[in-house]
């Protein structure tokens, strides 16, 4: 390969790779029929086994994710349901702001919105 192609191959593998983990704080939490209020809710992106498989994992446990959008860039949705039934959609911007909303169906439907911010773990 000529050396002239050199720099233009450092320059892209400098950049970050946007890829899981992430490590996501959330600061507000908004219930449908009771309004949002503060809150301290933790959740990580991670690939959690051998075959790359994605899990949202928080204090509650840990559950199987499918990404939406291409791998590498941002934004990304992900989207996943607990054991529970609970399904999660969560959204990383650009920026790193994040939602994570939470929708429940057992009994009257619900869902339960947290607004926060991910950072990629190392």
């Amino acid at each position: 390969m000529p050396m002239r192609w050199l720099p233009a191959l450092l320059c892209l593998t400098a950049a970050p790779a946007l890829a899981e983990p992430w490590a996501c704080a959330f600061t507000v939490e908004c219930n449908v029929t009771e309004g949002c209020d503060s809150t301290g809710f933790q959740a990580q992106v991670i690939a959690a086994d051998h075959a790359g498989d994605l899990f949202l994992r928080t204090a509650m446990g840990a559950s199987p994710l499918t990404r939406l959008t291409p791998e590498g860039a941002l934004p990304v949705s992900y989207a996943g349901a607990t054991h529970d039934g609970i399904a999660e959609l969560l959204t990383i911007e650009a920026d790193r702001t994040a939602i994570l909303t939470l929708h429940m169906f057992d009994g009257t439907a619900a869902a339960i919105t947290h607004f926060g911010t991910c950072e990629e773990m190392t």
